[in-house]
């Protein structure tokens, strides 16, 4: 019995890789991801020995193994013995492996979550009795704004938002067609918008909350280098009380579905544990929040990062200033994922993860130590 992992470096699955050795056994796990074995064997050690968690049973990371390879290269960059040894008695294949872009050219995409899917899924060919644990988003619902979303919907006849979505979607089709054609056992796991209130040290993976929030940094430091007044403003010039009032075009009464990672990862696990046990079949489980959090979200987040802003959502500006249309040109990507009025269909996950209590609500206190940047565009 062993397991294979992708994309165990993330901030998704070092997580997954920390819970599943806090579940105890002896199965070894084999890291497979970009670098030599030696970064890899560094980087996933720093990152399990900071997360927060039960604790980890003695000689745990030596059930760690490495294997320097590419999932957008032919075989995984594996040799044929690397791979032999990378798949004899393999029983789990996690793939996680992912790129997250939600601007710029989409071959990269493509490459990364489809392409490289299928590369994962020509390696599941050589391990017949593994089961394959693919992580994917919720948000391949795309631009559907309204309605429950089943666990076994997926369709594009609503477009989508970001070619990151198309991908991940594209993605799942690969996989559920690999699955009906060989019968093969899958569970495919949809995560809400992942996040943490835990400042994450320099060189672990960065939450996808704050890399949504860095498109609007980088749109004001240009901003910043061209108006004085709004470098006073941004480093506390102005007296106290005084206020910026930005208007955001969005809609009020939108919703995002954010989820701590560190209960995604618990009901991941769980839910592999549950799954293991199942006849062979394709089953998608919602890793998502009970809870929507409101449009407010995004105000919170930037007034966060920078006090001086006050920000009120409003369905439309017919006469945008300068810096409303500097935030809209940042912050539309972020904005729309705040757009939707659907919800996500939980009944798959609850089945799995037994009496694993639900995570708790995301509040604006949590939002605030969540997307707090104290070094944000202050010190640039």
């Amino acid at each position: 019995m062993s397991i294979v992992f992708t994309g165990a470096t993330g901030f998704l699955g070092c997580r997954i890789v920390r819970e599943l050795l806090s579940e105890g056994g002896d199965e070894p796990i084999t890291i497979i991801g970009r670098g030599s074995e030696p970064e890899l064997r560094a980087r996933m050690t720093a990152a399990v020995t900071w997360l927060h968690g039960p604790p980890l049973p003695a000689g745990a990371l030596d059930r760690l193994h490495y294997l320097s390879g590419d999932i957008t290269l032919p075989g995984l960059g594996l040799t044929a013995e690397e791979r032999a040894r990378a798949t004899d008695g393999l029983t789990q294949l996690w793939h996680n492996a992912a790129l997250t872009r939600l601007e710029g050219d989409p071959a990269p995409l493509h490459l990364t979550n489809v392409v490289g899917t299928r590369h994962v899924l020509e390696l599941a060919d050589h391990a017949p009795d593994a089961r394959l644990m693919h992580v994917s988003t919720a948000y391949v619902a795309g631009r559907r704004r309204t309605g429950h979303i089943l666990e076994d919907d997926l369709r594009e006849d609503h477009g989508f938002q970001v070619h990151y979505e198309e991908s991940k979607y594209t993605g799942e089709r690969l996989v559920r067609a690999w699955a009906s054609r060989t019968g093969r056992s899958v569970t495919v796991l949809r995560t809400g918008l992942l996040t943490t209130d835990r400042p994450i040290p320099d060189g672990l993976p960065a939450q996808p909350l704050n890399t949504l929030l860095r498109l609007i940094d980088i749109g004001l430091r240009t901003r910043v280098g061209r108006q004085a007044s709004l470098v006073a403003f941004l480093k506390g010039g102005r007296r106290r009380g005084d206020a910026v009032r930005v208007r955001v075009a969005a809609d009020p009464e939108g919703t995002a579905n954010l989820v701590q990672a560190e209960y995604a990862a618990r009901a991941i696990v769980r839910t592999a544990k549950a799954h293991a046990r199942r006849p062979a079949a394709a089953r998608t489980v919602h890793v998502t929040h009970p809870h929507n959090v409101s449009a407010d979200i995004a105000p919170k987040a930037l007034q966060v990062r920078y006090p001086r802003l006050s920000l009120r959502l409003v369905p439309h500006i017919p006469d945008p200033s300068p810096l409303e249309t500097l935030i809209a040109q940042q912050g539309g990507r972020m904005l729309e994922f705040s757009t939707h009025r659907r919800t996500y269909d939980r009944t798959h996950l609850l089945e799995a993860v037994g009496d694993l209590p639900d995570p708790e609500p995301i509040d604006e206190n949590y939002l605030a130590r969540a997307c707090g940047d104290p070094d944000a565009l202050v010190s640039a």
